[in-house]
């Protein structure tokens, strides 16, 4: 007794150091006050990374004073072009474009294959344009978003600025072209469009670029005539404004990166990245600090591999730290469809319904402005390192499960030679410690000590795990202890790391990473496989325990306590999660005590379910609105807008499910377990009725725990790779108590029961 406290203590220990070692403290996260004109600089391609290893004086200048964040500039896709981007912000949610023609946004004089872009514009839409500009792709453009589950409604931000009495325009211009031919790249105007198309204002013609053959398609940005547009709609009287300008040559010089090697295209993007800081410098002196506000924010970056870019807010009642939203749960983060939501709260001015996203509210820090960007240049890097371990972890764990029960099960057919069933009990007991050690591995920076460190950290971590917990089951004479140990090691890093802020989830290799998922707290789907299939399993040997009185309510107790970790807003916050395992525990029930399965114990399933969610709906929207996590946001959508937004979510899970389900190297561990489930219900001497034997009540935890696989992967939108993470969990534990040492002539545990 005394060795298995010492353990739990040794695990909570190294648990309570890496939850530790979290970012620094800050202040809790604040609305910053209205003001009633808003500056918003485009900076594509910006990363924090540029700040750090470029001097770019006039933008540091700016961060001085400002909230930063590192921005995940997805769109429907997890990398957005320039018209997804500038679509996403003028919709407050996920957008998608036409790639060839969505920057085609022209003055409604401007000639186009012989015709007036105004007249070609009211030929496509019916709709006499009014404004300066117009977009001529932008039937197509409603098309293609009308066939997306997203719901977005373009340019939902001008009209609601306009329905506030407050103006928009845009300016910038990234035409450039080495071809024959006119080039039209002014996406930038889409972030003002309103929902038939039209600009009301902008200035968005060649005039604002000059012709220069050392640079990207032999143009560049005329700071002067940029300066201008700014000033002339800037100080023209009207004091509830927002101008989004672009820094368009940074959008030019990524277009131009296919066309040069490596290092002149370094030595172009330290050109457009000056120029931009000049520009930032310029802009910013036009600005009164004490009533407008700036945004500094790079929508898209078409360089490198997803990384997350840069974004920043100044002004009245904006203290210096970083910027966090009821989106992304966390300080430092920021997604693309909260651009559009921050400029409506900026102005006071109330968020459709239909917008996505949420606002951005700022959370003090007292760092410094270098440290503050040194922190989510790692934050990026962390989620770069999660990106690259993903695979390599999936594939050594399904490989080695693979392997593992191929020679038990030839080990087992044959009957010989018990240290080799001791050799792949304690690999198998290794290859499910692998899992919460890849977690704790998050308590370093990896990123900065490498895949070397990882690997050895995760390796001799599951392998001690699996020692320590063999050689208490050898000292207490209790074979099954290991599993149990080891399960509930599982168990207790998932849970005490979602109760604790889930810092170990973020960038862990089967947690989840700012620039592959929308999500960044609560339990993910890879952590609800195996939190859901380990408390199936736990359940299922606590409730053997037939000496113990009330082992089978306890057990109960069990699944019903981490139904409770999946389902409250602050811990999991996981809806797919409570979808599935509230079933999962009246199946429990039922195998338990031998019920009878009735029609009214399907409809008591579905009623449970039902008062489960909504009871975490209902405490989610209890909450603030800052702090609501996706089931309240999602509970406020139904009571605006009826059960469209459902449905709409519905329909991206499934697409989302599909795709998914045929991509990951999970779902292989789907055939390998019901290989072994095979051989284990029909192979020589039927060893699962050994099992059921030697533990009456295991038919419980199997059923329970297969129901929560399949409804997980079926609710979830990572589709299979749920049921191939329980699929690991179930078959190596079932592996681990087929060989575990017994009697000749082994007796039923007394008290159990079970099919």
């Amino acid at each position: 007794m005394i060795r298995r406290s010492a353990l739990l203590a040794l695990a909570l220990g190294v648990l309570g150091v890496a939850l530790g070692a979290s970012p620094a403290s800050t202040q809790p996260a604040g609305r910053p006050e209205p003001v009633r004109r808003l500056l918003v600089i485009s900076v594509p391609g910006l990363t924090w990374a540029d700040v750090e290893d470029h001097d770019l004086p006039h933008l540091e200048r700016f961060f001085d004073g400002a909230a930063l964040a590192d921005l995940a500039p997805r769109g429907v896709s997890p990398r957005s072009g320039p018209g997804d981007a500038y679509l996403t912000i003028s919709a407050g949610a996920r957008a998608t474009t036409e790639r060839t023609i969505d920057g085609q946004v022209l003055a409604l004089d401007e000639q186009s294959s012989g015709s007036a872009a105004g007249d070609i514009f009211a030929r496509r839409t019916g709709i006499s344009p009014d404004g300066d500009y117009v977009s001529l792709a932008w039937p197509a453009l409603v098309r293609r978003n009308d066939s997306q589950p997203y719901d977005a409604v373009l340019g939902l931000l001008a009209t609601t600025l306009d329905e506030a009495g407050v103006s928009l325009a845009a300016i910038g211009n990234a035409d450039g072209t080495d071809s024959v031919g006119a080039s039209y790249e002014r996406q930038v105007g889409l972030a003002a469009a309103d929902e038939d198309g039209v600009v009301a204002d902008g200035a968005l013609g060649e005039d604002l670029s000059v012709q220069d053959p050392t640079r990207p398609f032999g143009r560049r940005v005329d700071l002067d005539q940029v300066v201008a547009a700014l000033r002339s709609r800037w100080a023209d009287g009207a004091d509830r404004q927002v101008v989004v300008v672009e820094a368009s040559d940074l959008a030019r010089t990524m277009r131009y990166r296919t066309m040069v090697g490596p290092a002149r295209y370094r030595e172009l993007w330290a050109d457009a990245l000056a120029e931009a800081d000049e520009l930032v410098g310029r802009l910013l002196d036009e600005v009164d600090d004490e009533r407008d506000a700036v945004m500094v924010v790079a929508p898209y970056n078409l360089v490198g591999d997803r990384d997350l870019t840069a974004v920043a807010l100044r002004g009245p009642g904006v203290e210096p730290g970083y910027l966090r939203s009821a989106s992304t749960q966390r300080a430092g983060f920021l997604t693309l469809v909260d651009i559009a939501p921050t400029i409506l709260d900026r102005l006071d001015i109330e968020r459709p319904v239909e917008m996505e996203g949420r606002p951005a509210e700022v959370t003090s820090s007292e760092r410094s402005v270098p440290d503050r960007v040194e922190h989510l240049v790692a934050l990026n890097a962390a989620s770069r390192f999660r990106e690259r371990l993903l695979v390599p972890t999936t594939t050594a764990a399904v490989v080695v499960l693979a392997l593992v029960l191929a020679a038990a099960v030839a080990l087992h057919v044959g009957g010989r030679d018990p240290r080799w069933r001791g050799l792949l009990r304690f690999t198998a007991l290794a290859d499910l410690a692998l899992l919460p050690w890849s977690y704790l591995a998050r308590g370093f920076p990896l990123e900065d000590l490498g895949a070397g460190f990882y690997w050895a950290f995760v390796v001799v971590g599951a392998v001690a795990s699996a020692a320590a917990a063999v050689a208490l089951g050898r000292a207490t004479s209790r074979p099954r202890l290991p599993l149990i140990l080891v399960l509930s090691f599982m168990a207790l890093v998932l849970v005490g790391d979602v109760t604790t802020g889930s810092r170990l989830s973020l960038s862990a290799a089967f947690g989840y990473s700012p620039t592959g998922n929308s999500r960044l707290y609560g339990i993910s789907n890879y952590s609800y496989g195996q939190l859901a299939t380990a408390a199936c399993l736990l359940g299922a040997l606590l409730a053997g325990r037939g000496r113990l009185p009330r082992a089978r309510p306890a057990a109960v107790g069990l699944l019903v306590a981490t139904l409770v970790v999946l389902g409250v807003p602050k811990w999991g916050s996981d809806v797919g999660g409570v979808l599935a395992f509230t079933p999962a525990i009246l199946v429990f029930a039922v195998v338990l005590w031998h019920w009878r399965i009735r029609v009214r114990t399907v409809v008591a399933s579905v009623v449970a379910t039902a008062v489960a969610i909504t009871a975490f709906g209902f405490l989610d929207l209890a909450r603030p609105p800052e702090e609501r996590a996706h089931l309240g946001r999602l509970f406020e959508r139904v009571g605006d807008e009826g059960l469209g937004p459902l449905f709409s979510i519905m329909e991206r899970k499934l697409l989302a499910n599909l795709r998914v389900s045929t991509s990951s190297l999970w779902v292989a561990a789907i055939p390998i377990a019901l290989a072994f489930w095979l051989y284990l219900v029909r192979g020589p001497g039927r060893p699962i009725q050994a099992l059921r034997h030697r533990l009456p009540t295991l038919g419980a935890g199997l059923a329970a725990a297969f129901v929560a696989a399949v409804l997980g992967s079926l609710v979830n939108d990572s589709g299979a790779i749920v049921g191939g993470v329980a699929s690991l969990v179930l078959s190596a534990s079932l592996l681990v108590l087929l060989l575990e040492p017994v009697p000749a002539d082994p007796a039923p545990v007394s008290g159990g029961a079970g099919p």
